[in-house]
């Protein structure tokens, strides 16, 4: 499949905030002092957030937050450019159970300025993005419903190659290098592609439902069966190894020391834990009702999550970066569930977040850039 890109400019204009807000670390309350400014340019609202309250938790500092609204946020290129899934209105919508839906594709944002570049366009719908390391490769999916086909786009040629003819879970796939991604399919059989073309079955689990699929050092990690055991499969030895049970994720950290686990204790109860890489629980980072979107900050000092809260008492409600050393957290957006998993920007100063809320009797996505200092 060949794609060209295009070098059409959007009319987009993201309006960067200036005030900087201090988190201070002997705060002894939580006066919620949000302000925002709506700016209207090229037909699109945006709101910049200023979060003048404090924390009680950390000294990290915060420089602000931007919210743009009618896009989904996937991954950054760099920092001032992010990949975004949105609606395509330059084509026809079509009459999905009596709705007029337009196809959603994929574009790169330059957050300065707010304009768009054309990565994928077309009437199907294409998102699930993300870059390889080096940020040369772009990851995405022609998505049906929860599954899709894959492909691998050389940004430099605007060309794409399939990972593979059958679909397999949109939630599923993710970079082990520069030239490499790995997914599971549908029978359980964990595959390696490349972005020459190339498709290797690194490991037949025989067990037809395989998820949450990562890769450190010679070792793939992934969850099977009805206990949601975390298996850790050695590609050296061809050794496997059971970890943990009750696991809903598991992400390593950049230096494949650590494991980030998102565990189920009971119903409507999961937790947050640091583990060894052999899933041994070194501390409990965070607790509630759902935790969604961990990732570890690209120098592994720092987690990003959001936790739904088990009741309306609990404070733990919201996304929050913790500093993995010392345990101090900070709560940084109150009141949101993620679409996907959170996404640092490559000097870890950035971190990307989508929502979706519901307006108008339709789904409307909203991306939060949350600006550290």
């Amino acid at each position: 499949m060949n794609i060209t890109m295009s070098g059409r400019a959007g009319k987009v204009a993201l309006i960067l905030m200036g005030t900087a807000m201090l988190l201070g670390v002997t705060a002894c309350s939580t006066g919620n002092t949000e302000t925002r400014q709506v700016v209207e340019k090229g037909g699109q609202k945006i709101t910049v957030l200023d979060n003048t309250s404090e924390s009680v938790y950390t000294k990290l500092k915060l420089a602000g937050i931007d919210k743009v609204e009618g896009v989904r946020g996937l991954d950054f290129a760099s920092e001032d450019t992010i990949v975004v899934d949105k609606e395509n209105r330059s084509l026809p919508p079509q009459t999905i159970e009596g709705q007029e839906r337009y196809p959603h594709n994929l574009y790169l944002r330059t957050l300065s300025s707010g304009n768009d570049t054309p990565l994928q366009e077309g009437d199907k719908n294409y998102g699930a993005a993300q870059f390889s390391p080096d940020k040369k490769q772009l990851f995405y999916r022609e998505l049906y419903d929860a599954t899709g086909i894959g492909y691998l786009m050389n940004l430099a040629a605007g060309t794409s190659v399939k990972v593979s003819d059958a679909e397999f879970r949109n939630e599923e796939g993710i970079w082990t290098d520069n030239e490499h991604v790995i997914f599971p399919d549908m029978e359980g059989n964990i595959i390696s592609a490349g972005i020459n073309g190339s498709q290797d079955t690194m490991l037949k689990t025989g067990i037809p439902y395989v998820h949450e699929v990562s890769r450190s050092g010679s070792r793939l990690l992934y969850v099977t069966g009805e206990d949601s055991q975390l298996t850790a499969y050695d590609t050296d030895t061809k050794q496997s190894k059971a970890l943990r049970k009750n696991v809903i994720w598991a992400v390593p950290s950049p230096d494949g020391s650590r494991l980030a686990i998102v565990e189920r204790k009971g119903p409507g109860e999961m937790v947050l834990l640091l583990c060894d890489s052999e899933g041994n629980e070194q501390s409990r980072v965070a607790s509630g009702q759902q935790i969604y979107g961990t990732s570890w900050s690209p120098d592994g000092s720092k987690l990003a999550y959001v936790t739904t809260a088990a009741s309306a008492a609990d404070n733990q409600d919201g996304l929050f970066i913790t500093e993995v050393e010392t345990g101090e957290q900070t709560p940084v957006l109150n009141d949101i569930e993620v679409a996907d998993q959170l996404r640092w920007s490559p000097s870890g100063k950035k971190l990307l977040a989508s929502i979706s809320v519901l307006k108008d009797n339709a789904y409307q996505f909203i991306t939060y850039i949350v600006r550290l200092s």
